[in-house]
């Protein structure tokens, strides 16, 4: 029998319609979760907002006689938060509050902390160790869906993700105290990234290289828009629970949707379920349109034509076949000829756009360098020249995540009110995000990821030198929040940047790839969600040294712009296969610096787009 190979599973997806309804759909899945679930996890904003408070007035007593008279940060009297007169009237003598707590209604209604007074020493950090909580689940699930993905699918991991998180975020609800809230929490944030991370390698597949890019940018601005929303329904729902409810319901609505997705076609040859995929093929074709040819008739050409490619019914081969030789055998022995050339698992590993370009560069690899190898693994990380590479990126994913989250959780603590304040923050990330794909092709991108924490830090140090109110009167608290807006949109902005440089610096077999544990992007995403772990805490660090948060943050922003500019540029470069071609470039363009040849930076960008 004389096979004819066709070139990779993408021209499978090209015969039955590259961008047809199935595709579509897949967005408007993605869409869909990135414009509601970041609600989850930045409702801590609203649902653990602290409003001014007091000592509440003793039984038979008004609150001047209960409570003393305190200075505040800028220096005005106040009712104190803890303590209370031991004995009113009779001795200044004080001690904690016995009354419970008087809360102001001017921004929030029921949170966490006024519900179940977490202030004080009852718990002063609450929300903050709540949205910490949170993250370490997100660390957690990111680190253990590659594993339930590879080895039960991706379909069914996104459906577990999506009931585990709905299941969470109702319960949350109906949290009867503050460990349960914390426990759910947890739960909450392991399912979110594991949503996060399957799904984007889920619709991926789907995707040829050509439309891969728009697929993962386009609903990207959801997540923005989204954040806008949850400013919008914490100004309309003043109960914590309730807009629990409201930020988890569509997620429960949107169950079903995800439930008509087939599952991945690639994961599927990767496992060699040979009858799966027959069935799967049929299927593609009759979502997206495509009438495909019955057996008699493809019988019935292979004797009269000459032997030629096809990608569909079932079959990725066609070679003059004997008539008694059914679907499953033929699709098998593709599948064979297409796990020696190592193309089934070579997808899983396609994340942008200019792979369509390098294909001829992937499909000449064995099989072992495309793949995720049992003998690769995070230790290959540490071995030069990749262990530069590595630290970097983990700094640089550290820094985005602490200073981001430092910017999106203290939208509260800025003077104003706190929901338009959030509206804001949410806004400026519009720009940011429409402007990376432009802007990331022109420049270079390590000028552009530094440009970008320097203006950050910049902004943040002007900040610690400006008083809210000058000594002649004048409110400078809108320039503050002029200065933090400026600051979220060029850390948003950097955000792209440091994206592109870890799918063009990490070698293929440990790139990103969510769902293999040996990626160089799975270890610094780990090591980044640290940033967002202690982002809370350094916030909280404020109520001890005043500006402190802003001080580490502004630090660290510097401390990523200098360490990218140890990187390679990577614009107009083909992106490294394994070490020795990671070495090359970095060689290469250190030579480039010494001779002065880098100069290029208004020259169009041919790499990966995003």
């Amino acid at each position: 029998m004389t096979t004819i190979k066709i070139k990779s599973v993408d021209d499978i997806l090209v015969e039955l319609n590259p961008f047809g309804r199935l595709q579509v759909w897949f967005m408007v899945c993605s869409a869909y979760i990135q414009f509601f679930m970041p609600m989850n996890s930045q409702s801590i904003n609203f649902i653990g907002g602290k409003p001014d408070f007091h000592c509440s007035a003793r039984e038979g007593y008004l609150l001047n006689e209960s409570v003393p008279l305190v200075e505040d940060d800028d220096g005005e009297l106040v009712f104190s938060q803890c303590q209370e007169y031991i004995d009113p009237g009779n001795s200044n003598a004080t001690q904690d509050c016995q009354n419970g707590w008087t809360y102001s209604p001017e921004f929030y209604g029921e949170t966490i902390i006024t519900e179940w007074n977490l202030v004080c020493d009852q718990n002063p950090a609450a929300a903050e160790a709540a949205q910490s909580i949170l993250q370490i689940g997100g660390m957690f699930g990111g680190l253990i869906i590659g594993t339930i993905a590879d080895r039960y699918g991706r379909r069914p991991s996104v459906l577990g993700g999506v009931i585990l998180y709905c299941i969470s975020g109702l319960g949350i609800c109906f949290s009867p105290n503050y460990a349960t809230f914390m426990v759910l929490r947890f739960i909450s944030g392991v399912s979110e990234m594991s949503i996060w991370v399957a799904f984007c390698s889920y619709s991926s597949e789907y995707m040829i290289p050509k439309y891969r890019s728009r697929a993962m940018t386009i609903p990207a601005i959801g997540f923005s828009f989204g954040l806008m929303l949850l400013s919008l329904l914490a100004f309309l729902i003043h109960d914590w629970r309730y807009l629990q409810l409201a930020i988890i319901s569509p997620l429960v609505v949107g169950f079903f949707g995800f439930w008509f997705l087939p599952e991945s076609l690639r994961w599927l040859l990767s496992k060699n379920k040979v009858k799966e995929v027959e069935r799967l093929i049929q299927k593609l074709a009759k979502i997206n349109g495509i009438e495909l040819p019955r057996d008699e008739e493809r019988n019935k050409n292979a004797k009269t034509t000459k032997p030629e490619v096809s990608a569909i019914s079932g079959n990725t081969v066609i070679s003059s076949p004997p008539e008694d030789q059914t679907q499953s055998s033929k699709i098998s022995d593709t599948i064979e000829n297409n796990r020696e050339d190592g193309l089934d698992k070579k997808y899983l590993e396609d994340t942008t756009e200019n792979e369509k370009e390098n294909d001829e560069k992937f499909n000449s690899q064995e099989s072992a360098d495309l793949k995720c190898s049992h003998h690769k693994n995070y230790f290959d990380l540490l071995k030069p020249p990749v262990l530069h590479v590595t630290i970097v990126i983990a700094i640089l994913r550290f820094v985005y995540q602490m200073v981001y989250f430092g910017f999106a959780l203290s939208t509260g603590r800025l003077a104003g009110n706190p929901y338009l304040n959030f509206f804001l923050s949410a806004l400026v990330e519009i720009p940011a995000r429409l402007l990376s794909p432009l802007i990331y092709r022109k420049f270079r991108r390590t000028y552009l990821v530094c440009f970008c924490l320097v203006s950050c830090g910049a902004g943040l140090t002007v900040i610690i030198f400006i008083p809210e109110v000058t000594k002649g009167g004048t409110d400078l608290n809108t320039l503050i929040t002029v200065l933090s807006l400026v600051g979220k949109f060029f850390v948003t902005l950097s955000r792209a940047g440091i994206l592109l440089l870890i799918m063009e610096l990490f070698p293929t077999i440990l790139r990103y790839n969510p769902l293999c544990r040996n990626s160089g992007n799975g270890l610094s995403l780990a090591l980044g969600k640290i940033g967002a772990i202690i982002a809370p805490f350094i916030l909280y660090l404020d109520n001890l040294v005043p500006n402190l948060s802003i001080i580490l943050m502004a630090v660290m922003s510097f401390l990523g712009a200098g360490c990218v500019l140890t990187l390679p540029d990577t614009r107009r470069t083909v992106q490294p296969q394994n070490a020795a071609d990671l070495k090359e470039i970095m060689s290469t363009r250190r030579k480039e610096s010494k001779l002065g040849l880098t100069n290029n930076a208004f020259e169009a960008d041919t790499g990966t787009h995003l």
